[in-house]
């Protein structure tokens, strides 16, 4: 049996060093359990049940933790759809997304011969829970055999002390929490949600496809992929949900077919080159741009900026790396003073002309996403010993 070494007694992780972070969570990744770590040390068994690896602790954590203490699992891409339904995320975040970091988050792109290596640290002001992100982004993955996703990793979640509380699929998180992001957008934001269109074929479109589905009013989602296979694998596994059973799932032949009186556009794709143009939309369309994440990459058009109501998840992250806002800023057809933070939309209500929700992905909501998990872990204790 795999294990992981580190210097607590079993079935108690600590202060895991930084350096070895990545080889730990990679593997861990790879093999569905904790399975290396630092040497000479005690080991943790690789499989944990849950019920015995959730114990009563102090008041330490008022509020945080809720008077109980999660010792260490790992929490797969299908376990985390279980654990922490999309509802219940995005509400979590629609309360919590006010909040704010102890201090600016770490974050560090490293490129190599074979991708990007991402890694991201992050944790609250209040001392609760703290998140160190690794993902690899590998376009090659998909020609694997097995394919594997482009964007592969591992989360690991810390409590105030620094004891691990969890690890977890870092795809699967990831889409996860982006996908909360454009709910939330799309709850605030949208006049209608009864069309939904998804640009894109890969495990983001699966995630936003997902949590789209569990608003209420989505009468049909669209999907377009440049892979039309790629598209209808993923319309096959959509209609398999359960929040799609009275849900239409289409996949269509062109983008313009796709966005044609859409009432939510959501991009997930890496397009360098810009896929939707202003004439292709109806007069009132919210656009959740989630995909491109670099200065000079971007899903959207100019002149569908142009004019638009403007909100980034991050508007300082999106100052630095979002090109969908900062090509059209450059051209001089938007100033930053227009885009408001996605946090602030709550009260802002629907609006009559086409509105743009820009992500890039802001450490907060790793947080914000990873106390929602625990405290779902922590409910589910609860209900089993009722």
């Amino acid at each position: 049996m795999g294990s992981i070494l580190c210097n607590e007694p079993p079935r108690r992780l600590c202060g895991l060093w930084l350096g070895h972070l990545p080889a730990v969570v990679s593997a861990a990744h790879r093999r569905g359990a904790f399975t290396r770590g630092l040497a000479g040390a005690a080991m943790v068994p690789e499989t944990f049940d849950l019920a015995s690896c959730v114990v009563p602790c102090s008041d330490r954590h008022p509020g945080k933790l809720g008077g109980v203490m999660l010792h260490p699992r790992w929490i797969t891409a299908h376990e985390l759809e279980d654990i922490l339904p999309d509802s219940i995320i995005r509400k979590y975040l629609a309360e919590n997304i006010h909040r704010t970091l102890a201090t600016p988050p770490v974050r560090v792109v490293q490129p190599d011969s074979a991708g990007t290596v991402i890694v991201m640290a992050a944790g609250e002001a209040d001392p609760g829970l703290s998140v160190v992100k690794v993902l690899y982004e590998r376009s090659g993955n998909k020609t694997l055999d097995p394919p594997k996703p482009t964007l592969n990793g591992s989360v690991m979640i810390y409590d105030a002390t620094g004891d691990v509380v969890a690890g977890v699929d870092g795809a699967a998180f990831t889409g996860t929490r982006t996908a909360a992001i454009a709910g939330v957008a799309t709850q605030w934001l949208a006049s209608s949600v009864a069309i939904q269109t998804i640009i894109g074929s890969g495990l983001e479109a699966y995630h936003h496809a997902k949590a789209l589905a569990t608003i209420s009013g989505v009468r049909e989602i669209r999907l377009w992929a440049r892979n039309r296979q790629a598209g209808e694998l993923l319309a096959e596994r959509l209609r398999a949900l359960p929040a799609c059973q009275h849900i239409g799932v289409r996949v269509m032949a062109s983008i313009g077919e796709a966005v044609r009186d859409a009432d939510v556009i959501t991009t997930v794709t890496g397009s360098p080159q810009p896929l939707i143009m202003e004439r292709q939309l109806a007069p009132t369309v919210l656009i959740n741009a989630m995909g491109a994440y670099r200065p000079t990459t971007r899903e959207l058009a100019s002149d569908v900026v142009r004019g638009a109501r403007l909100y980034a998840d991050s508007v300082s992250a999106c100052r630095a790396e979002a090109g969908d806002y900062l090509i059209p800023a450059a051209e001089g057809l938007i100033d930053w003073p227009q885009v408001r933070p996605l946090s602030e939309a709550a009260g802002d209500g629907t609006h009559r002309g086409r509105t743009v929700m820009k992500s890039v992905g802001t450490a907060l909501f790793d947080v914000i996403c990873a106390e929602s998990l625990v405290h779902q872990l922590q409910m589910r204790h609860i209900r089993q010993d009722q």
